[in-house]
């Protein structure tokens, strides 16, 4: 017997993990309007809803604090930062509260 460490497997190869694509680093992002057309930049002190508003696109809204999901939208591409209270995950891929939630990604995609 010898006083050499025991030989150890090797670790299983693992996938890597998906990761999603990172705002900007000031924590900006843009909004895509599918219907009405163009491309909006959303600064981290305004909420979408606040710069769709100051564009002229009117979406409904009531509490503005992600609990009556008046202003629920469509989302068609990217990656919601959900911080909303009523939106389950079966619906996350497909709805944004504009009012509260933010990007992940550096760039969403929105029914408006």
């Amino acid at each position: 017997m010898t006083d050499a460490e025991p030989t150890r497997a090797a670790p299983a190869a693992t996938a890597p993990a998906a990761t999603a694509p990172a705002a900007t680093a000031d924590g900006s992002f843009r909004i895509r309007l599918a219907r009405s057309g163009g491309v909006l930049t959303v600064p981290p002190d305004l909420s979408i809803l606040e710069v769709l508003r100051r564009h002229g696109l009117h979406v409904p809204s009531s509490c503005e604090a992600g609990i009556c999901s008046s202003c629920q939208t469509g989302l068609l591409a990217g990656i919601a930062d959900h911080r909303d209270y009523v939106l389950d995950a079966d619906d996350q891929g497909s709805a944004i509260m504009v009012c509260v939630s933010r990007a992940r990604s550096e760039e969403l995609t929105l029914d408006v």
